[in-house]
């Protein structure tokens, strides 16, 4: 202890003795000795003064020693310092907080709910000091008796607190899902809470969104809003950009669901199965200790398990760092009790997600999700920040030893011996008012046939009764079954005659038990990754014919399953005959697959180090990759000798700058001499009379590097623009192309605020997915890379030369057309950093005219068809009718308007009818 802390406390302490040191100066002092990890003396000083002091306020003093006591580990006798200082001062809420948490944490939850409910018998929150206390009684409250499944209370709770305050995003969160767990329909009903539909949406969490809506943007949506509010954008990265170079990949699964949790129910297998040869398989964890047998099984399978439950998101970081993990699988998602901030450190060098929220994060620090090409689609990828890994069969791994227990009878389970039994065994959150109508439909339409769901709560009960009877259908035709032990749930499925599947929130686990005890299961496949997990299983068991793809059809062949009872009974016997060789359920194969797929992402290390370390150093070496610096010029002297100069700034060592002048008069090349005497790694050209696009492919044409960036002659490059852009495509093989946030700035070089359309993509480093980045740009009509000077890309990962797609030359979207034909067949790298500046200044020429917006109008209509019809992007067949459907009559109507022009020769009439009547055969052939 210093000297002149251990002088003060002493004095403290004499004084406490004596009865009369001032109770402002007793938490001074106690204060210094906390701050200097000395709470153990500041719990003495407490109690020397609580004995010594006869004070009105000794209730404050044993609100902090419970406080420090809390802290410490004392549990009991932080509980005693409540109830001491709430016996002197009833009425005080901090304390009634308090002792609410610590008796929560002790697992006396009823007494935790009286301790806050005692707030709201004196506090009244029309006065400003009570308010905060009585907000956030009311929400402990609610969130207890959620967790409780009192989701009546709760949601009182959770209602009282949005009516005093309606801005509280997280109890907006809450009150949506419970309205969700309850069936209580409409969910979202501003007449319930006061609050706006749109306002409920908006802050539906990552995981209700996936039952919420069918809409894939919406999901990505809800996402994104979750990591913008709760993820860190600047955690320092703990990982280079490279591997180990490890002979056995070092595999580390994150999960605080290696308990009795879903997951587990599914990896319990998975982690025994691994190849040792190849694979060391970590688990980091901060589940519950619940002693089950399935997380003893969890732990056996891994090489070492490490529970990081006590850590921070930092520390916990920095010590799967240190054992050098080559791939992070993040098992959790965005779903309760998430840690998403780990991953934000970066870890490991390659993170991706699972099994956790089967949708998109939204989180940069992601590079893949496990899937496969049923789940998710190519016309799903642009609604995935993630990279899909495509397993070969399903996404979705299983364990082979669940046990199924003894076949009950019917009339155990209150069924009828001769009713046709739908069984819905999903989550109850998962239902919604379409799936329900259907099933009272096929209820309907199938004479004594039941639904039968699993349910321990009596809302839902009652809910769904009261649904049933609006429909049509009398409650008896409803049967509930309570919650029981694993093998006897599985043994249910064996007495139901069909599994009738949620949507947009398919079954996942649900689903698979169903399949593997023997069930089949009756699916409406969407337009996300949630509702068309699944049809993935089924594809997976050999069952496709069970995959519909609209409600109707859905009902329709629920109905004739229904009354064929012996296909039914055929299925059933297909199930249990290949239960063990269909791709499904065999667990090896999927594992032998899966590392395969971790082996073809992993980064070697030593194929990357030299020059990524050599960029990185500022190491001069001209063994270094060329790069080609491209400055087409025109009539701007004074902006093009800076924008030289930027290029000659570079710390990358080995460039070669070629320019193209096409300038009116020899300004430029009078401006520029004295840098070409000095710097022989420049080469002009003079070329006066070349358009814009000429002029690019003359630089382009006179340049020998591999790696490409051009720089506009008004654009400056930030002088570690191509060290930093080079690190990544040296790091990242599979990247044909670099960009990064292009800075706006004024004539005077000053920063100005981002022009609509320039806005940053992401705020972090950011890997995205060719495919998925190709879809965006030609589903929203906009180059979303940006422009030449902002992007880096490889010459031998383009087409034929620079502004070519599929062998077309283009004018105007020439660098649309590039990135669309490296996107085919590689990926992009996006860096937040403003890397390059544009210069917006008086003298340019923004006017676009007539001429240039049909010759756009035309070039876009080109990309989607060429597009589509070569299989390289925007693959759905029914996605594409609609965009080219819209894009098609846009531009008949524009170049209708623009008649004139295109007579005048603005765009060759035989190009724009040629197009058009691509278009037109896409739209009208099968």
């Amino acid at each position: 202890m210093p000297a002149e802390l251990a002088q003060a406390t002493e004095a403290a302490f004499i004084q406490a003795a004596q009865g009369v040191l001032q109770i402002i100066d007793l938490f001074q002092a106690a204060g210094r000795l906390s701050d200097a990890r000395h709470s153990d003396i500041a719990v003495q000083l407490y109690r020397l003064w609580l004995s010594k002091t006869n004070s009105p306020l000794a209730y404050a003093s044993q609100f902090n020693l419970a406080v420090l006591l809390s802290d410490s580990g004392d549990t009991a006798g932080a509980e005693a310092c409540y109830r001491s200082a709430l016996a002197v001062n009833p009425r005080f809420s901090e304390a009634h907080l308090n002792l609410g948490t610590l008796l929560e944490r002790l697992q006396r939850p009823d007494e935790a709910l009286d301790s806050w409910r005692k707030i709201l018998d004196y506090a009244n929150p029309n006065v400003s000091a009570d308010k905060p206390f009585t907000l956030q009684a009311l929400n402990n409250l609610g969130r207890l008796m959620e967790i409780r499944k009192d989701f009546p209370g709760a949601e009182t709770m959770l209602t009282r607190s949005l009516e005093l305050e309606p801005d509280q995003r997280n109890v907006i969160t809450h009150w949506v899902h419970l309205r969700q767990k309850q069936c209580k329909w409409p969910v979202y009903s501003s007449s319930a809470c006061g609050i706006s539909e749109d306002k409920l949406m908006d802050a539906t969490s990552a995981l209700a969104m996936l039952s919420a809506s069918g809409d894939p943007a919406q999901q990505l949506a809800a996402s994104r809003r979750f990591v913008e509010e709760k993820v860190m954008q600047d955690a320092p990265r703990l990982s280079g950009p490279q591997g180990y170079n490890h002979e056995r990949l070092r595999i580390g699964y994150l999960s605080s669901d290696f308990c009795s949790h879903a997951v587990s129910i599914l990896t319990a297998e998975l982690y025994g199965l691994h190849d040792r040869s190849k694979v060391e398989v970590y688990g980091f964890c901060w589940s519950n200790e619940d002693g089950s047998p399935i997380r003893a099984r969890v732990i056996a399978g891994m090489d070492q398990h490490i529970r990081i439950g006590t850590l921070s998101d930092e520390e916990a970081a920095r010590l799967i760092r240190s054992h050098e993990i080559d791939i992070l699988v993040d098992l959790h998602g965005l779903t309760l009790g998430a840690r998403p901030n780990i991953l934000a450190y970066r870890p490991a060098p390659v993170q991706m997600t699972w099994l956790g929220l089967p949708g998109p994060t939204g989180m940069p620090s992601i590079d893949y999700v496990i899937a496969d090409p049923f789940v998710l689609p190519p016309e799903l990828e642009p609604y995935f920040t993630e990279k899909p890994l495509h397993m070969p069969r399903t996404f979705q791994i299983n364990d082979r030893q669940r046990l199924i227990g003894p076949r009950p009878t019917r009339a155990s389970c209150d069924l009828p011996e001769d009713a046709f039994v739908f069984c819905a065994f999903n989550n109850n959150f998962k239902f919604n008012p379409e799936v329900f109508d259907s099933w009272m439909n096929i209820l309907k339409r199938v004479p004594g046939s039941l639904l039968w769901m699993v349910s321990d709560n009596e809302q839902v009960r009652t809910n769904l009764g009261r649904q049933a009877e609006l429909a049509g259908v009398t409650r008896d035709r409803l049967v509930f079954a309570g919650r029981v032990v694993p093998a006897d749930y599985l043994a249910r499925y064996q007495v139901a005659d069909l599994f009738l599947d949620t949507a947009p929130f398919n079954g996942g686990t649900t689903a698979s038990d169903a399949l593997w005890a023997g069930l089949p299961v009756l699916t409406c496949a969407g337009r996300t990754f949630s509702s068309r997990m699944a049809g993935s299983l089924l594809r997976a068991v050999d069952l496709p014919e069970l995959i519909t793809y609209t409600q109707k059809d859905y009902e329709d062949k629920a109905v004739e399953l229904a009354l064929n009872r012996g296909r039914v009974e055929a299925m059933k016997s297909q199930l249990h005959e290949q239960r063990l060789s269909c791709a499904l359920f065999d667990s090896a194969q999927f594992v032998r697959d899966l590392e395969e797929r971790y082996a073809s992402v992993a980064l070697k290390g030593a194929v990357v180090r030299p020059a990524a370390d050599a960029a990185r150093n500022n190491v001069r070496n001209s063994t270094l990759p060329m790069v080609s610096i491209l400055i087409p010029t025109h009539n701007r002297p004074d902006y093009a000798e800076l924008a030289l100069q930027s290029a000659l700034a570079q710390t990358w060592d080995h460039i070669e700058i070629v320019i193209s002048d096409n300038s009116d008069d020899d300004l430029t090349r009078q401006r520029f001499a004295p840098y070409l005497e000095k710097h022989p790694n420049i080469h002009y050209l003079r070329a006066p009379g070349l358009d814009a696009l000429a002029n690019f492919l003359n630089c382009y044409d006179n340049s020998t590097g591999e790696y490409i960036n051009y720089l506009m002659d008004d654009d400056l490059f930030h002088p570690s623009k191509l060290e930093r852009m080079m690190g990544c495509m040296l790091a990242l093989p599979n990247v044909g192309l670099v960009t990064s946030f292009r800075q706006l700035i004024d004539a005077e070089g000053k920063e100005m605020a981002p022009i609509s359309g320039t806005e940053r993509l992401f705020t972090t480093d950011t890997m995205v997915g060719g495919s998925s980045l190709g879809d965006l740009i030609l589903t929203n009509g906009q180059n979303m890379i940006g422009e030449p000077t902002t992007v880096l890309f490889r010459r031998g990962a383009i087409g034929t030369r620079f502004g070519t797609f599929l062998d077309k030359q283009y004018g105007v979207l020439s660098d649309v057309a590039t990135w669309l034909s490296i996107l085919s067949h590689s990926d992009c790298a996006y860096l937040p950093d403003p890397l390059s500046y544009f210069r917006l200044h008086g003298g340019q020429d923004q006017a676009r005219g007539n001429t240039i917006k049909i010759q756009a109008n035309v070039e876009w209509l080109q990309l989607l068809c060429d597009a589509h019809q070569n299989n390289r992007f925007l693959r759905n067949r029914a996605a594409i009718r609609d965009m080219l459907t819209n894009k098609l009559v846009t531009c008949m109507w524009f170049l209708s308007s623009m008649h004139e022009e295109v007579k005048a020769g603005a765009y060759p009439l035989e190009k724009i009818q040629a197009v058009i009547a691509q278009a037109t055969q896409i739209l009208l052939s099968k």
